[in-house]
């Protein structure tokens, strides 16, 4: 079976942000099916039932909806949000909401989706963090919000802030809840994403500046820390930062990607106290592991290789915690994000 993988990147003259693969989930092989001119499509958020995409890009600047006509897009709306392109965005677990965060100025919001999925744009609204800075100087040197998911019951957002070591939790009119957000630990350490349990129990941060993993008990919007790991080799001093965190389709397995030692840290996960156990730190053999993910057979990976300018599949061995190359597509400038489309018909 194949499946459709969607790519966004970074651009360059072409502009050509969008490229759309066929994965096959037998062999790994890639077949580049279409690119589209899009501008800087650099995060994407993928409706439920594989029918929508949305997009955050530039020229102009905002969140872009598209229908998935069958390997193809079809854009359909647009609405525009802060000065510069929103790092990451997200659909709400029930679906009605997509909220986006903007790194340079640190500001997050959400837009409501009408019945077709396009935007109401009358209910977008748009918040400027403003909490101090944390220590870890230049990259702390203003809010910087990185991550913006909604909890499992789509009640609350949370905002990851990594210029101010904190996420910061809102109710669906971006009204602030100072009882349920919360001080990341340690100071520096630079949250870059969070990511929630399929049981819904346990939420996940990980830390860009000081390459760390952070599990933590939540309930009804409230965070309660349990474990923090590394994410690198004891001793290794080299220059690395953490960058994307995805679990296993299964959920037993947690996945922290590492810039520049251009590895993934794999963990086992206890689904019933939110403790992980370390498995291995595996090497991808290219250059700066921005975003990656599995296919939903839970043995096929599809990684983006920034600084390479590669998309690759590999095969996972749960058992050996190893990955093995499949195929790779190369040529791609700064590839940046995966996103998992439905089964080839």
């Amino acid at each position: 079976m194949k499946r459709i993988v969607y790519i966004g990147s970074n651009t360059d003259a072409k502009r050509e942000g969008v490229r759309i693969l066929a994965v096959d989930e037998a062999t790994g092989a890639i077949e580049m099916r279409r690119v589209l001119t899009v501008e800087n499509a650099i995060y994407m958020a993928i409706s439920a039932d594989g029918a929508r995409l949305y997009l955050s890009k530039t020229g102009p600047t905002g969140l872009a909806a598209y229908r998935v006509k069958g390997d193809g897009l079809e854009p359909f709306d647009f609405v525009p949000t802060s000065e510069t392109v929103p790092c990451h965005v997200s659909l709400s677990p029930d679906g009605r909401t997509l909220a986006f965060a903007e790194y340079s100025h640190g500001t997050a919001g959400l837009v409501n989706l009408n019945a077709d999925g396009s935007f109401d744009k009358a209910s977008l609204k748009q918040v400027t963090l403003v909490d101090p800075v944390g220590p870890n100087q230049p990259r702390q040197d203003r809010p910087h919000a990185h991550c913006a998911l909604f909890t499992p019951d789509s009640k609350y957002l949370c905002v990851v802030d990594l210029g101010t070591d904190r996420v910061n939790v809102y109710d669906r009119e971006m009204r602030p809840l100072a009882d349920r957000s919360f001080v990341t630990k340690p100071a520096g350490a630079g949250p870059r994403h969070i990511v929630f349990h399929p049981n819904g129990k346990f939420a996940f941060v990980i830390f860009e500046l000081l390459n760390l993993v952070t599990s933590y008990r939540f309930a009804d919007g409230r965070f309660e820390a349990v474990q923090q790991l590394p994410l690198l080799p004891e001793g290794y001093a080299d220059f690395s930062k953490a960058a994307a965190i995805k679990f296993s389709p299964d959920g037993r397995q947690l996945f922290c990607s590492n810039r520049g030692h251009d590895s993934l840290a794999v963990f086992d996960v206890d689904a019933g106290t939110g403790y992980l156990t370390p498995r291995g730190i595996v090497k991808l053999g290219g250059a700066y592991p921005r975003d990656f993910g599995f296919l939903p057979d839970g043995k096929t990976l599809v990684a983006c290789l920034k600084m390479s300018g590669i998309v690759r599949t590999y095969r996972y061995d749960a058992a050996a915690c190893s990955l093995v190359p499949l195929a790779e597509t190369d040529g791609l400038h700064r590839p940046l994000y995966f996103g998992l489309g439905s089964a080839e018909k």
